[in-house]
């Protein structure tokens, strides 16, 4: 029992082992990454919200991190995964991808090209980039080309040349 430090430090809301314990009985996302938690009869380390059943509070020891309860001899759960990245993070460098894609597109990509390249159905990866930017594909995209209109008035002569170049492929679309 007890808590192995990384040499960056524990986050410090969870800088004592209750907190850490209550952190696992909550099962808290918020605490994912800050720690991990070992179970000495099973041999294995888990994130704080791993939904596995709960060991006993004397078989558990806590770790800064995944490299930590290896050291001491524990495998990863692979329930959820603590050595990989959360679905969270996951979920968020594919939305960062899709909004690059979006951003350096001079058409809107549809919304089957964006899925595609995420690797997901179409329906899932809307409500994804939803959920995770608060806003639907197409109305990122709107508003990425109003910020290009923007610049585009700001740097060129004339509104014509501002719509073409912020991408509208007519003064109609604008």
């Amino acid at each position: 029992m007890g808590f192995v430090p990384s040499p960056t430090g524990p986050a410090p809301i969870f800088a004592s082992d209750e907190a850490r314990w209550d952190a696992v009985q909550r099962r808290d996302h918020a605490a994912d990454g800050a720690f991990v938690y070992s179970v000495r009869t099973t041999g294995i380390y888990c994130r704080p919200s791993c939904p596995s059943r709960h060991a006993k509070r004397e078989n558990m020891q806590f770790h800064a991190d995944g490299i930590a309860a290896e050291q001491a001899g524990f495998r990863a759960c692979r329930r959820c995964r603590p050595n990989e990245l959360s679905l969270a993070e996951r979920q968020s460098a594919l939305v960062v991808a899709a909004c690059r894609m979006i951003e350096t597109a001079e058409e809107m990509p549809s919304l089957d090209a964006l899925a595609e390249a995420a690797g997901l159905s179409r329906f899932h990866f809307h409500r994804m980039f939803k959920s995770v930017t608060g806003v639907t594909p197409k109305a990122y995209a709107d508003s990425h080309r109003a910020g290009r209109m923007q610049d585009e008035l700001a740097q060129t002569d004339t509104v014509t040349e501002a719509i073409y170049g912020a991408g509208f492929n007519s003064n109609g679309r604008f």
